[in-house]
């Protein structure tokens, strides 16, 4: 369990939260790059408790501002869109897709232009890959972009979809890096079956490496007949999970924060050899609806249970909920927006967790000393990350296994 203190250390990202400043060092996956459209709306994105306006010019580069005009406070997201630049509609300032203030129509001739020069309005540097938008937040000199093997790849090999859940951010990344509860809570959608066997025990054995990203988690479980069912997740620091997968797609799934009791869970499908097929995609969006930009919008809260059904647990399904993200959003929420984890009982399949979490509190320190936060070694190949589940023989080392059916 965590004290008080450091709970608090570790939720917290708006304003001067230490978590939520070290974060904004890292690229933060923002928008979907297709929520964008030339000359189109301009688009909010909240992230770490801030509003900011992103927009797609006539030139179709990405610009992501502060959302508030700099003159009197009106909102960016009713500007016009034209020209490469958004016009705010109450006196009409200009403002390039570089940031940059064009023109300030209201001020006198003789000094508009020496004016606007002068008028400040924060842009952000931006990057899309892997069909999404990212955005850096952070103060200093701009770390090298991590690219990860899908941001390398054409979009037709590629998609994405996000959900807002209404939590804070750390309980969506300890979701995604727990595999324990996969064979429980999943049990309906994926079940964990032994290859013509049975399993002594749905329990997993967790065998941890340390990475320069972050660490390679090892989930065993026996059969009965000697073999070993592995699950290794890849967990790349600060919001990336890799979950393993039977086939040759990967996914990638991300825990962005939006603030202190909102995170945007990022889901990424992708295949490294051909393009995504289309029944790949309707596989996954017959669990979670069809709108990419936000496919979590529940009718169910609290105090209807999400709208469980009983009857369908009656009848053998195990959460009476459909789709294996709506299940892990539905048990976050019910934790409370942010857990209080004085109170957890942590046992023996939480390693993952518990390593996360001191990975973390050791990074602050080191942050709040003056250095670099963890993981943005330019060394780093991000490219070679994947994942994979697989069995082995009882007596085998599943590094060994790991290496022959997943790294190149």
């Amino acid at each position: 369990m965590l004290t008080k203190e450091e709970n608090e250390l570790l939720t917290r990202v708006e304003g001067d939260a230490p978590m939520g400043k070290m974060l904004r060092q890292y690229w933060v996956p923002a928008i979907r790059s297709e929520a964008l459209v030339a000359d189109g709306d301009p688009v909010r994105v909240r992230l770490f408790g801030e509003n900011f306006v992103a927009f797609r010019g006539t030139d179709g580069k990405v610009a992501i501002f502060d959302e508030r005009c700099p003159h009197r406070g009106a909102s960016l997201l009713l500007a016009r869109n034209e020209d490469c630049a958004l016009t705010c509609i109450f006196h009409g300032w200009k403002f390039g897709n570089n940031g940059q203030t064009i023109d300030v129509p209201t001020e006198p001739a003789d000094h508009r232009e020496a004016f606007a020069k002068k008028v400040p309005l924060k842009s952000y540097p931006v990057k899309e890959a892997g069909t999404i938008v990212w955005v850096w937040l952070g103060e200093g000199e701009v770390p090298e972009f991590p690219a990860l093997e899908f941001t390398t790849l054409p979009n037709s090999h590629v998609r994405s979809w996000v959900a807002y859940v209404q939590v804070n951010w750390l309980q969506g990344l300890e979701a995604l890096i727990d595999t324990a509860h996969v064979g429980v809570l999943h049990k309906s959608h994926i079940p964990i079956v032994a290859e013509g066997d049975e399993f002594e025990d749905i329990a997993p054995r967790y065998d941890i490496d340390p990475q320069p990203y972050g660490f390679r988690a090892a989930a065993l479980r026996k059969t009965k007949g000697g073999l070993e069912y592995v699950r290794v997740t890849e967990y790349i620091v600060p919001w990336h999970a890799y979950i393993p997968q039977p086939g040759p797609a990967q996914v990638c799934v991300m825990s962005a924060p939006v603030d202190d009791y909102n995170v945007a869970q990022w889901y990424i499908s992708y295949n490294p050899y051909e393009p995504v097929t289309d029944q790949a995609v309707k596989s996954f969006e017959s669990m979670i609806g069809s709108d990419p930009n936000n496919f979590y919008n529940p009718k169910g809260t609290f105090d209807n249970r999400w709208l469980q059904n009983r009857e369908l647990m009656k009848h053998g399904h195990w959460s009476g909920v459909h789709g294996i993200p709506i299940e892990d959003f539905i048990v976050e929420e019910s934790m409370g927006p942010i857990v209080d984890r004085t109170k957890e009982y942590l046992g023996s399949t939480d390693v993952a967790i518990t390593r996360m979490r001191r990975m973390f509190l050791k990074s602050l320190d080191d942050f709040r000393e003056g250095k670099p936060p963890f993981a943005q070694d330019k060394k780093i190949d991000y490219t070679q990350i994947r994942t994979k589940t697989f069995y082995m023989p009882g007596n085998a080392d599943w590094r060994d296994k790991f290496r022959e059916v997943v790294l190149r």
